[in-house]
């Protein structure tokens, strides 16, 4: 019997709901057909961090400058540790370690559970941190500190320096001495390198790339393997720019604003945004960078032989 055959021996009511229920895988097939078209040409790219992820570590940034001043108040007025003239605090080198310390631990603690929510994934390893890229490259990653301090040098010989810049006045005893030293090898280049090569290079990166692709209709780059942002050569070259120049300001009040050290600030913070950028490692940077203020330290450490003459730092 064909086709046609059994067709004639089927009732009217199955053959019209066969030829609905045909009718209807067509219409999800060419539904389906359309959807995946669309998510062919435009796919949805959530590339991380951004403009809008930066904005809310600044607040945090903020969140913990506003307990530390609200702290360092409650201690004013019950007198802790002694104090009671705010402008002594003001030039206290333990009080404004510990609350630029501050400032950053109440950031992190709140940033922890803030961006696994936002991006699923944890802070460090959304900010591609990668601890064995730079335990792998540390060697290398020495010799660029190095490179860096040798820079360094050559400009403290060639550029103005201002002779008694105010982070010169910190330098008063041998303990302020040895607090600034572990500071600056720890916490100053972990939290400097999540600000500005950890948020910032990422953001610039990302805003330009967004950009590039609303004025030349370009497709986006989209994500790598691990849902990381693809930035172009042009892109990388903006967010090194663009992040070093907050990074050398935010120095500034420390060197009298002198363009000399700032320039030389400057070009260290390429180096470090180079080095993010290329290995793809936050770790990495942080390395470089605090490699380079111990190399920095150890200096002035065996000028003044041993902290105990700091007037050979002036």
């Amino acid at each position: 019997m064909s086709m046609s055959d059994n067709d004639e021996w089927s009732l009217p009511e199955e053959r019209s709901e066969a030829g609905e229920a045909t009718q209807a895988d067509g219409d999800a097939a060419r539904v389906d057909g359309e959807a995946a078209w669309m998510s062919v040409v435009a796919p949805p790219v959530h590339r991380v961090p951004n403009a809008a992820d930066a904005m809310v570590f600044l607040l945090l940034l903020g969140m913990g400058l506003v307990a530390m001043v609200a702290v360092i108040g409650v201690g004013l007025k019950l007198h802790w540790f002694g104090w009671r003239d705010p402008a002594k605090l003001l030039t206290d080198t333990r009080v404004a370690l510990g609350s630029q310390l501050g400032i950053y631990v109440v950031a992190l603690v709140a940033a922890v559970p803030i961006y696994r929510t936002m991006w699923g994934r944890g802070l460090m390893e959304g900010l591609q941190w990668r601890p064995r890229v730079a335990m792998r490259l540390a060697k290398r990653l020495v010799l660029v500190a190095v490179g860096c301090d040798v820079m360094a040098a050559v400009g403290n010989a060639l550029l103005p320096f201002p002779q008694h810049a105010p982070i010169d006045r910190m330098f008063t005893t041998a303990g302020d001495a040895w607090m600034l030293f572990a500071f600056g090898v720890t916490a100053a280049p972990f939290f400097e390198e999540m600000i500005f090569r950890g948020f910032l290079v990422p953001t610039l990166a990302t805003a330009w790339e967004w950009a590039r692709e609303r004025v030349t209709g370009q497709e986006s780059r989209g994500v790598d393997a691990e849902g990381f942002p693809v930035w172009g050569t042009g892109a990388m070259i903006f967010a090194a720019l663009g992040a070093s120049v907050p990074f050398a300001l935010m120095h500034g009040a420390q060197v009298s604003h002198a363009w000399g050290p700032l320039s030389l600030l400057y070009g260290v913070s390429l180096v470090l945004c180079a080095v993010r950028l290329r290995t793809r490692s936050l770790a990495a940077s942080m390395v470089v960078h605090a490699s380079y203020n111990f190399l920095l330290f150890a200096a002035m450490f065996v000028q003044s032989g041993g902290f105990r003459h700091l007037e050979r730092l002036q």
